[in-house]
């Protein structure tokens, strides 16, 4: 197994979420662990949210191995108005 970090641009809307689902899947396939940087991520719509809480799931789970790294104050008050809590991506704020 290789690890593969992906760093996450400024937005994660309707607009990329397509294209980042596609490069996560393809190393989560490859049973790859993943370290899911969001230190730039600051804007997120209702889509990106959606799959970061996909991904939170996926590492609630333990079926896959996702290491979580720079979560921010103010993305943490985005996902908390849509009713989402991600924990391990705030373990460090």
């Amino acid at each position: 197994m290789s690890e593969h970090t992906e760093t996450f641009e400024t937005e994660l809307t309707i607009r990329s979420v397509q294209g980042v689902y596609t490069k996560l899947h393809d190393q989560l396939v490859q049973g790859n662990a993943l370290i899911l940087d969001t230190g730039k991520l600051i804007q997120v719509d209702t889509a990106g949210a959606q799959m970061l809480y996909l991904l939170a799931r996926l590492d609630d789970s333990g079926t896959h191995k996702l290491t979580w790294k720079n979560g921010s104050a103010e993305l943490q008050a985005q996902l908390q108005s849509l009713g989402i809590e991600i924990p391990a991506l705030f373990s460090d704020i």
